[in-house]
């Protein structure tokens, strides 16, 4: 004969719990008497370990009743009690569903909702099927009243109309621009003027350099604010950035005005501590991302220097572009990572840093590209080509230079890492 198994202690812990720890024919509580878990119909006549025929009871109480089954009304009303409770679960759970169920709705009337606004500004044109999806996103990002802004905003700004009522082309511009205008109104009043400039340099210009044109209104902000409030720097870039955008010819006009500034910028500090001959303030904290577009704003600069010089060593019936690159390369990398170890430290209170450096790079491989030699000799004016090479050369390091007193050590690891890394995509060409 197989053995009966016993209660496992999860049935026990769930009796002991529903009848709250209490023997149910006397009263006696834990834990001042030992609990046990009895068959309201005995095992041997049938009863079963389910739980609607188990009922707390104490040690006494059990073992006086035995297997005998017990018509007191008091189990009676329990099962009843656990009927009912089992019933309220069972129409709470019923309505916890009906619940989720109605928001599922709601999401979807506020969908439909939306959908209904947006049809409704461009009539008689529907938004697309594709365009329809995004509503979705939006809905986990913005606020509905958000949203709807959103959609007034995009609507006075694209939509146009004719004797028929919204033109098909400004019907299409405004249903792809509502994304956007969602967008820019999350952003900070800072990056939200910094998008407008973006905005009237894409427009007017014939070409126009996303990534660097964001890099260089970077660049010129965080300059900013080293001397401004926010208040102040976007006064400044509604006078003075948006007035140039709007005024300058083409890209490169506007690009160098704006990098001169911010050059400019980081100027005044300088300039202010050699008039009042003060200690120079405690080194600034920037996040990695700033440290990032400080890299990648010289490295623009760079790649511009090399190509300069690159033109200027054309005349030179034997130069070698590949091997000057690959030979610029490594004395790069050289720099970067003798700052990195600490060996440049000396180059911090340097008088002439950069006649030091025009001197480095003379002394360096890559002097031997400019040297003088019998081929030159019939080059007019090469001692002065070979001073602007050097010279140029010389801006390139400057460039590369991380000052000790403006950059933490660990701030000088980390950019010389990301410098690094940017002018091996720049000039390795293996």
């Amino acid at each position: 004969m197989k053995q009966r198994m016993g209660l496992s202690k999860k049935i026990r812990f769930e009796v002991f719990k529903r009848d709250r720890f209490t023997c149910q024919y006397c009263g006696a509580k834990a834990p001042e008497t030992v609990l046990n878990v009895d068959h309201i119909e005995p095992v041997a006549k049938g009863g079963g370990d389910e739980i609607l025929n188990l009922i707390t009871s104490c040690f006494d109480c059990n073992n006086g009743k035995r297997d005998k089954r017990l018509v007191d009304s008091s189990v009676l009303e329990k099962q009843r009690q656990q009927l009912e409770l089992l019933q309220e679960r069972r129409e709470q759970i019923e309505l916890m569903l009906e619940w989720k169920k109605s928001l599922s709705e709601f999401d979807n009337d506020i969908h439909q909702m939306i959908l209904d606004y947006i049809n409704g500004k461009m009539s008689p044109w529907l938004i697309s099927d594709s365009e329809k999806g995004t509503i979705g996103q939006w809905l986990k990002k913005y606020e509905v009243e958000q949203i709807l802004e959103g959609i007034d905003i995009a609507a006075t700004k694209y939509l146009k109309q004719d004797e028929e009522g919204t033109t098909n082309e400004s019907a299409d511009l405004f249903a792809s621009k509502i994304g956007g205008v969602l967008h820019v109104k999350s952003l900070s009043p800072i990056q939200q003027k910094i998008a407008y400039i973006k905005g009237i340099a894409r427009n007017r210009f014939n070409y126009w350099d996303e990534k660097k044109g964001a890099v260089i209104l970077s660049n010129y902000v965080n300059a900013l604010q080293q001397h401004y409030d926010e208040e102040q720097m976007l006064a400044d870039l509604e006078k003075e950035v948006e007035r140039i955008t709007k005024s300058s010819k083409n890209w490169t006009e506007w690009r160098d005005l704006l990098e001169k500034w911010t050059e400019d910028i980081y100027g005044w500090e300088k300039a202010s501590e050699e008039r009042t001959k003060a200690t120079p303030d405690p080194q600034k904290v920037f996040t990695k991302e700033q440290l990032s577009d400080f890299a990648v704003y010289s490295t623009s600069l760079i790649e511009v220097r090399i190509i300069l010089v690159e033109h200027l060593a054309s005349i030179l019936p034997d130069f070698d572009k590949h091997l000057f690159r690959k030979v610029l390369l490594r004395e790069m990398l050289n720099f970067l990572t003798a700052q990195y170890e600490g060996d440049m430290i000396h180059l911090k209170d340097h008088e002439n840093i950069g006649a030091y450096l025009e001197e480095y790079v003379r002394e360096s491989d890559l002097g031997k590209f400019f040297n003088n030699s019998n081929e030159h000799d019939e080059i007019k004016g090469f001692y002065l080509f070979q001073m602007k090479f050097i010279e140029e050369l010389g801006e390139i390091f400057h460039l590369l230079y991380l000052s000790p007193t403006y950059f933490k050590t660990e701030y000088i690891n980390e950019m010389a890492g990301i410098q690094g890394r940017m002018l091996i995509d720049l000039l390795d060409e293996a």
